[in-house]
């Protein structure tokens, strides 16, 4: 079974597809798995709190392409005022916010092989987690794993996409 099997498990996709992508308007390509999930589920949000971001999207807020210079904006001016990031702003690329304001962000690099980390809104934690997007939310909606600030109530959840 695939993770993103166990993620249809856990928390259905819409029956229709959803919006195509623009999947230029990053002008870098994208892990596989967060492809997969953006065109089977399309922007939303599972109702744990964790919303998904896709290039594109008519909603300033979930579009992923206007969303990366915003996210990193605010990582630089943490920089600029003398808070220490483990991950360098422009080596990040968010993929989803939960209701906290907390970002959830892939590691730049090989895309089949980005990680997931994400950071605190109102604070200065960071943690990493094993493989990629689509596990991440497998684990954080099956209670595997816990975050001590995203916004994540784990076990029976929907997702609820955005028009």
């Amino acid at each position: 079974m695939s993770d993103l099997d166990d993620l249809r498990a856990l928390a259905p996709p819409p029956a229709d597809p959803p919006p195509a992508a623009d999947w230029e308007a990053l002008g870098t390509q994208l892990p596989p798995d967060f492809v997969e999930l953006a065109e089977r589920y399309g922007a939303g949000t599972f109702d744990s709190g964790i919303a998904i971001l896709v290039p594109g999207h008519p909603n300033r807020f979930l579009d992923l392409a206007r969303q990366v210079e915003e996210q990193r904006w605010a990582l630089r001016y943490l920089r600029d005022e003398g808070v220490e990031l483990p991950h360098e702003p422009d080596e990040l690329l968010p993929w989803g916010i939960d209701e906290g304001g907390n970002v959830l962000w892939l590691m730049q690099g090989d895309p089949a092989s980005w990680r997931v980390v994400a950071n605190e809104a109102r604070g200065d934690e960071w943690q990493s987690f094993d493989g990629g997007v689509v596990a991440t939310l497998v684990a954080l909606l099956s209670g595997r794993v816990e975050s001590d600030f995203l916004v994540v109530d784990a076990g029976e959840t929907t997702f609820r996409r955005d028009a």
